[in-house]
């Protein structure tokens, strides 16, 4: 797969460059055509508006879920993606920690 080489080939350099590895955004029909599930080892950051995680990727674990592109955020105009983080106030102090340099 065409897409698939391409993105190994990509995380590879900015995993490189960071010294850490990227966390993979889509949506479900880019997850679903170019088979992203076969993506071991890297953390991902699924988009799902209609139905969640679980219903959409089946199986498959997440770091963050963005669950609406319509939120409304007293202090920003207009509407914005809204996210959660798969886990306690504990579990993202050691997530950020462990990426922090």
């Amino acid at each position: 797969n065409e897409v698939q080489d391409q993105m190994r080939r990509w995380l590879r350099i900015v995993e490189a460059h960071y010294g850490q590895s990227p966390i993979i955004y889509t949506t479900p029909r880019f997850y679903k055509e170019n088979r992203l599930s076969s993506f071991n080892g890297y953390e991902f950051w699924l988009r799902a508006t209609a139905k969640t995680p679980a219903q959409v990727y089946r199986g498959e674990q997440w770091r963050f879920w963005q669950y609406s592109s319509t939120g409304l955020i007293p202090g920003i105009q207009g509407e914005v993606d809204l996210n959660v983080f798969s886990g306690s106030r504990a579990d993202w102090n050691a997530w950020v920690a462990a990426r922090a340099k």
